[in-house]
């Protein structure tokens, strides 16, 4: 299965006759890129989304991905933590600063580093 396939499934998104994505609310997504970044990290798409997504979320998930841990008092991390808990992107337990990857987050890592 490739990356799309898995997103698909675990996404739970049908693809339809026009190359559109929906979701299982029945909202309509021109591509794959439109529904990660918008519906699942919550961008609106001003700007370019894709770079953001690539410069500073693709490293925090590999930082993640390596369990190389920040500290309390680096807030950006900390920032990335409490947002990737919210999106189950990533969970953890008694404390956001040591999160994983929970499989929808290990698909969006993979998604993001076949975008860069």
């Amino acid at each position: 299965m490739n990356i799309e396939e898995e997103i698909m499934k675990e996404f739970e998104l049908t693809k339809t006759g026009n190359l559109d994505y929906l979701d299982n609310t029945g909202c309509s997504f021109d591509s794959i890129e439109e529904y990660i970044l918008g519906e699942v990290l919550g961008f609106c798409g001003c700007g370019d989304p894709v770079i953001i997504a690539i410069q500073v979320i693709l490293p925090f998930l590999k930082k993640i991905e390596k369990t190389e841990f920040g500290n309390y008092e680096d807030y950006e991390y900390m920032f990335l933590c409490y947002f990737a808990n919210d999106k189950g992107i990533l969970e953890h337990g008694t404390t956001a600063r040591c999160s994983w990857l929970t499989k929808k987050g290990k698909l969006i890592l993979e998604y993001l580093l076949s975008l860069n």
